[in-house]
């Protein structure tokens, strides 16, 4: 009798199999396809769910993600092969599929979860076969059932005259049945979802627990990820130098301009004619040295124990690196040749100035003199990329992710800054009046129940959006209500008060939101601006200096990054992290992860079990030896960088940014797109920025105690669609976060 073969597809995602658990190299060899396990586990499966016909004859289209089966010969009889499944996340292997079914139903029926799953391997000896009843009456959920719907036709049917023969099976031991709730796994945890590399996709976890709990809130955490442990060592030393030093001082991973050298002696002056033009000045020659060299760099180690002293002089007591900073010159985006990265230099406070200044302190030399790094610098001005993502709070079918900081252009913004925002001319603002203390940095996702549960294929994305939260204030007196004012918002950010007087722009019990692009730059401290402009006494700088400069690089680089210039209407480029940002390929002379040709993440990941139990006690001291290779080789020492994406192509685009290519598209893009960009410059950032308001309650996701704070939302109007995202990594989700596409 011929039997008709139907192909049975697995429900994606419903794994929590481990790609890395294979067996030793060696004896094995891999059985693909894995014939035996595919039919019979489909052949079982049908017929447990009551769907089998007769004369068909069932099997799985593949095995669930992880799991791969192996052979070998058996000791004592060579000449027949033993074969066993690998990817149990327990690191154990099923000897047959008769054992394996339980465990695979299980996943199918629980959205791959294997908390409680009765199978041998998962409970020992004393654990279910496949005929066994626990599982048979088991309701499967809406989701499996959503699933299997859309899954390829399959009878459905049962047939009358066809039964499933129950076996003996043994029940569990009296220790396994009453040895207590098994323990939860944490979302870093959970390999049910993992990246290229086998790192558990945090990210698509907790939207999934998301949706299975429809409330979260908890710290995101990826032990597993070598990138992130890393950065829990690097990110904490950062924010608390960030939140002691002024805000003028350059913190890493800033753009600045610089002057490579000026010995001792020779100042920045300014003319007191009418161009009052910059120039050096040789106070012992008496002599001009003509226009200053200004070089445009990336800040890879901030300075220590600034102050503004710092700017006048050098303490010749103390040593460049201490009181200055280490500057890596911008290469060409649009170039694969990154070799001036490598010409670092450590740099006196006195030789640099924040890159926010370009337009005063270069409008008057010709453009043809400029060093080559201004116009490279200039070109990642609308780049963006998220650091320290810590917190994930939401309510289905709605989530945000808290952040420490973001990088808008060439500056690191925190939680705790004082920003300056862009005007709204809509509303009548020419100059810039408004500023913001930055209260949470959220990266919103909206409609995860419309999206693909796919992160890798072509369906429909969920939405992302990046918005600034804080507590706002403006110079203009006309657009602050009485009622407003009281006791805790009457007084402005410390850094604001020598500029203007300042007036809340909002009641104190809310906040004002807004897109990343309203924001212009980190607030400096107003006598610091006044020495770099070398301002005459009584005429010093207003809050809207540098604005119309800010203005003309984001224009410019939408124009001459390639990444954002061959994505029609696109405005942004969103990378990973820092160096995706502005596609570098080293950091303080190491290769940052994509790049870095001994990045080896199952070791890493080794290296960190015996560094975790040398911690908990759990090795001997001999065991602490982890060889030549640290943890810090995979990326550079002072920067957060996460990414650990596919290398790049040879032609120095950075792959998580393009569409096209030998990967699939991911959710998470890289490109933003807000959809109306009018020709002139100043209009396009208008546009970009165009705002309306209104009160909602304050982090509707929030699942805990009532909100205490309301939020007033500074967004765009309604014809702008909100930013779909999809990614790889960081963003299969993850941050290495690969934000690729467009983001509209």
């Amino acid at each position: 009798m011929s039997f008709r073969r139907v192909q049975v597809p697995v429900i994606k995602g419903c794994s929590d199999g481990d790609p890395l658990h294979v067996p030793p190299p060696g004896v094995h060899t891999r059985v693909d396809p894995p014939t035996l396990y595919l039919e019979k586990i489909g052949q079982q499966w049908m017929e447990s769910r009551k769907e089998a016909r007769p004369g068909v004859q069932y099997t799985l289209d593949e095995l669930p993600f992880g799991y791969s089966l192996w052979q070998r010969p058996r000791p004592s009889k060579p000449s027949h092969l033993d074969r066993y499944l690998y990817g149990h996340p327990g690191r154990k292997a099923f000897d047959s599929p008769n054992r394996f079914y339980p465990h695979f139903e299980y996943l199918m029926n629980n959205d791959g979860d294997s908390m409680g799953c009765p199978c041998t391997v998962c409970r020992g000896s004393g654990g279910v076969l496949p005929g066994a009843t626990p599982n048979s009456s088991r309701t499967r959920t809406q989701s499996v059932t959503s699933r299997k719907s859309n899954s390829a036709p399959i009878p459905s049917r049962p047939s009358s005259s066809h039964s499933v023969r129950q076996q003996p099976v043994a029940l569990p031991s009296l220790a396994a049945r009453y040895q207590g709730r098994p323990k939860k796994v944490i979302p870093g945890l959970d390999k049910s979802n993992v990246d290229s590399e086998g790192t558990p996709d945090v990210y698509r976890n907790l939207i999934n627990k998301l949706h299975r709990h429809e409330q979260v809130d908890e710290a995101i955490e990826e032990p597993l990820s070598p990138d992130w442990r890393a950065e829990q060592e690097l990110l904490p030393r950062l924010l608390d130098d960030v939140k002691i030093q002024e805000q003028w001082v350059p913190r890493t991973g800033d753009i600045i301009l610089y002057i490579r050298k000026m010995p001792d002696g020779v100042d920045i002056i300014r003319d007191e004619v009418d161009t009052k033009k910059f120039r050096l000045y040789d106070e012992r020659l008496q002599k001009s040295l003509g226009d200053p060299p200004w070089e445009a760099g990336l800040v890879t180690e901030m300075a220590t124990g600034t102050t503004i002293a710092d700017l006048v002089e050098s303490d010749p007591l103390q040593s460049v690196p201490n009181t200055g900073v280490r500057v890596e010159p911008i290469p060409d985006p649009n170039d694969p040749n990154k070799s001036l990265s490598k010409q670092h230099k450590y740099v006196p406070l006195r030789q640099t100035r924040p890159f926010v200044l370009w337009g005063d302190l270069l409008r008057r030399i010709p453009q043809e003199k400029w060093h080559v790094t201004i116009k490279n610098a200039l070109s990642l001005s609308s780049t963006l990329s998220l650091m320290g993502k810590h917190r994930f709070r939401g309510i289905w079918p709605n989530a945000s992710v808290y952040c420490h900081g973001i990088y808008v252009g060439h500056e690191m913004l925190a939680v705790g800054d004082t920003v300056r925002l862009l005007p709204n001319k809509q509303h009548g603002e020419r100059q810039c009046t408004d500023v913001m203390s930055v209260k949470s940095i959220r990266l919103k996702w909206t409609n995860l129940d419309k999206a693909s549960s796919n992160d890798y294929d072509e369906g429909r994305p969920y939405n992302t959006e990046i918005w600034i939260y804080g507590s706002a204030y403006t110079s203009d007196s006309s657009r602050c209500n009485k009622l407003w004012i009281n006791e805790s918002n009457v007084e402005a950010p410390r850094v604001a008060n020598n500029y203007a007087e300042w007036f809340p722009l909002h009641p104190a019990n809310k906040e004002l939101a807004i897109p990343y692009s309203r924001v212009l730059g980190r607030l400096y401290e107003r006598d610091t601006i006044a020495y770099f402009l070398m301002s005459d006494y009584g005429d010093f700088p207003k809050l809207d200096v540098g604005r119309q400069a800010v203005v003309e690089a984001r224009a410019f680089s939408r124009k001459h990054d390639n990444r954002i210039a061959k994505e029609p209407n696109a405005t942004w480029y969103w990378g990973d992290d820092r160096a995706d940002a502005l596609n570098l390929k080293t950091i303080n002379g190491r290769e940052v992860s994509r790049y870095d040709p001994d990045r080896d993440v199952k070791d890493l990941r080794r290296q960190l079990r015996v560094l975790d139990g040398v911690i908990n006690g759990d090795v001997k001291p001999a065991d602490r030896d982890l060889g030549g290779k640290g943890l810090r080789s995979f990326m550079a020492q002072s920067l957060p960088l996460r990414s650990s994406a596919p290398l790049a192509p040879s032609d120095g685009r950075s792959s998580p940014s393009t569409v096209s290519g030998s990967e699939p598209s991911r959710k998470r893009t890289h490109i933003v797109d807000p959809h109306d960009e009018d020709e002139d410059e100043e209009e396009d950032s208008n546009d970009e920025i165009r705002q309306q308001t209104r009160v909602i309650d304050e982090d509707r996701e929030r699942p805990s105690k009532k909100a205490k704070v309301m939020v007033v939302i500074d967004q765009r109007p309604s014809e702008h669609k909100p930013e779909p995202i999809g990614s790889s990594t960081a963003m299969g989700l993850r941050e290495k976060y690969g934000f690729m596409g467009k983001v509209t």
